[in-house]
């Protein structure tokens, strides 16, 4: 018997068949929120690659499960007005054909055409609008039912209670990502991620990281095994991994972890180029240390030393 209870997980487009969707519903079906994929068009930019959708149009008609579109590029490389009539329009469509529930955004005054046109639809802030703090939450709080906290939130507990306490819609984790904390390079990442012309799009972070591989351990994760650390302060999760899931026998293993909490370790869950890349189990205290620690990485050793000493023996 599965120990989450309540629809509260949100899952990746994969390019699969039916019956493929037809497992993922009969194995969780009431338990999933939505499957999301990226906004289909080519003028209307969805923050990241194209990926393989041989099977979207299809999976989409059915109505096998409850779907949601991302439109959250970092930024729009024209005017919000030149893609809101287009968007609406989209939009239109997939709510007259499709199970569409909800959209992913980062930008607020598209978010607010959106709600305008589409009171029913749940609008989420995007873990890419990087959203903190009570300010932010007063700019988006009549417009966002939904928000993905970011990375440096997910590893910093104090950051997320107070989203909790100030935030009074549905707190949305991304389990599975990990991105650094406070990666640098974030922003030019997700602009190379969703030009067109780069369909493969390099890991940015790549040489900080054969300098620091210690670094891995601060990405935006949480394990299946340590969800607990985080109750009370979520009310949905959700998977990344329209990449690295792509494999039937990955997605399964990752969303049976989430779902039964089962002992993954971060090099399992498909969290991309920045995850920990070698088997190294991950003790509760040390991931418990990194909730509550205070980021104080140039005097610190405890992340460093326990790469050290971990990578050694589990390589």
């Amino acid at each position: 018997m599965n120990k989450t209870a309540g629809k509260h997980l949100v899952l990746p487009y994969i390019d699969q068949d039916q019956d493929f969707w037809k497992k993922v519903r009969d194995l969780c079906g009431e338990q999933i929120s939505e499957v999301y994929f990226p906004i289909i068009d080519d003028e209307i930019p969805s923050g990241r690659p194209r990926q393989p959708e041989k099977h979207l149009k299809e999976f989409l008609e059915s109505g096998i499960l409850p779907v949601s579109v991302l439109i959250n590029p970092i930024i729009l490389n024209r005017p919000v007005d030149y893609y809101t009539d287009r968007v609406l329009r989209k939009l239109e469509y997939y709510s007259l054909n499709y199970r569409l529930t909800g959209v992913t955004l980062t930008n607020l005054t598209l978010g607010k055409r959106i709600r305008e046109a589409f009171p029913n639809l749940k609008l989420a802030a995007s873990t890419l609008m990087e959203i903190t703090g009570e300010q932010q939450l007063r700019m988006i709080m009549d417009t966002f039912d939904i928000i993905v906290p970011p990375s440096r939130v997910i590893r910093d507990i104090r950051l997320l209670r107070s989203l909790r306490k100030s935030f009074h819609g549905t707190i949305r984790l991304m389990v599975n990502e990990a991105c650094l904390a406070s990666c640098i390079f974030r922003n030019q990442h997700f602009y190379e991620m969703s030009d067109r012309g780069i369909t493969h799009p390099g890991s940015l972070c790549n040489e900080v990281l054969e300098l620091n591989p210690w670094m891995r351990l601060t990405g935006g994760w949480i394990l299946p095994q340590h969800l607990f650390l985080f109750r009370g302060l979520y009310d949905e999760i959700k998977l990344s991994g329209r990449v690295t899931l792509q494999r039937p026998a990955d997605f399964f293993r990752v969303l049976n972890g989430y779902l039964n909490d089962r002992e993954l370790m971060p090099n399992e869950i498909g969290g991309g180029p920045a995850s920990v890349n070698i088997p190294m189990p991950i003790g509760t205290a040390f991931y418990k240390h990194t909730l509550y620690c205070k980021k104080n990485c140039t005097s610190c050793n405890v992340c460093s030393d326990y790469w050290t000493f971990n990578a050694g023996r589990h390589v």
